[in-house]
């Protein structure tokens, strides 16, 4: 009798489990199943394969073992998918891995309203992302880093191969904390709506200010936001529906600001560096903002929709 091995492409199947080890759950795209080939599914029973059933029956692809595995395990997987429908519970009938997803959601609909499709499927969990092994294809690898995924393996026909290190998400205390003073509080306020102290918010933004070469909070706010690491869908359930009166040099102003330094965008306007603090301070009132990032936040969210949407109506597949 032929012993079974496994393919030559993609990871071995003594590396799956490594990387299950430790993760809570298991997030999937859904256009990793599309890709896989027919012929690279289970000819046989998975019981069959495991006892050492003839060559004839093919060896089921990686992704599809690695989603047994998870089922075997008790540990949870959900699905990412562009739109949801009936199409969805056919397709995982032809993949011939059902009985393993607890959840799915909708990519598009997630991005429309403003959440990171991978960060929604971890919540349909009840989990953290980053306690979380994403699937995906290399074309989407970006959105499932931005969304804070730690381990991420790329399916391509079904075979695994781990991705590489790209932009890096935030951690869930890094995304708390970026996510309370993009809403207008203070290291104080942050903290005490996360149970830390205001010395470790504080600590934690400024981890996340020097591992993307800012120096202000402004700034690395604005940053997360149009690049798209931090979910809009709250930030604007909290903003009114539109944006309140402000001149057009306290807007310009505002604007500058997600981008450039105070001490740049004084020069930038032709404002005396002595007094752009009291114009930052009166145009921030203006709009009603908590504090100065808050302003900017609406700015970008309200008064500039090109900047804040722009990269989500992009991420279509």
């Amino acid at each position: 009798m032929s012993t079974l091995r496994p393919p030559a492409d993609g990871l071995a199947a003594r590396d799956l489990d490594r990387h299950l080890i430790n993760r809570a759950g298991v997030l999937v795209d859904a256009a990793a199943l599309a890709e896989l080939p027919v012929t690279r599914l289970s000819g046989a029973a998975p019981v069959l394969l495991a006892a050492g059933a003839p060559v004839p029956a093919t060896v089921p692809a990686p992704l599809v073992r690695l989603l047994m595995r998870a089922g075997s395990m008790a540990i949870p997987c959900a699905l990412v998918t562009e739109r949801l429908g009936l199409d969805v519970a056919g397709m995982l009938t032809t993949q011939r891995v059902p009985n393993v997803w607890s959840a799915s959601v909708s990519a598009g609909e997630s991005r429309e309203q403003g959440l990171n499709p991978y960060r929604a499927a971890a919540r349909a969990l009840g989990l953290p992302v980053g306690n979380c092994l994403v699937i995906t294809t290399e074309a989407v690898a970006h959105e499932a880093q931005a969304g804070g995924a730690r381990r991420a393996l790329l399916s391509r026909a079904g075979a695994l191969s781990v991705a590489a290190r790209g932009v890096t998400g935030l951690s869930e205390r890094e995304y708390g904390v970026a996510l309370q003073l993009a809403l207008g509080h203070s290291y104080e306020g942050a903290a005490e709506q996360l149970g830390c102290s205001a010395s470790s918010a504080a600590n934690t933004m400024s981890r996340v200010m020097h591992r993307r070469g800012l120096a202000d909070r402004t700034r690395a706010i604005a940053d997360l936001i149009t690049s798209e690491q931090l979910d809009t869908a709250e930030l604007r359930a909290a903003l009114p529906a539109e944006l309140p009166d402000l001149t057009p040099r306290d807007h310009q102003v505002l604007t500058l600001l997600a981008t450039h330094e105070v001490r740049a965008v004084a020069r930038m306007t032709g404002i005396n560096q002595d007094t752009i603090g009291g114009v930052i301070t009166r145009a921030t009132t203006a709009i009603g903002g908590r504090t100065r990032t808050h302003a900017v936040v609406m700015v970008l969210l309200l008064g500039r929709p090109s900047l804040a949407t722009a990269s989500l109506s992009g991420g279509a597949r």
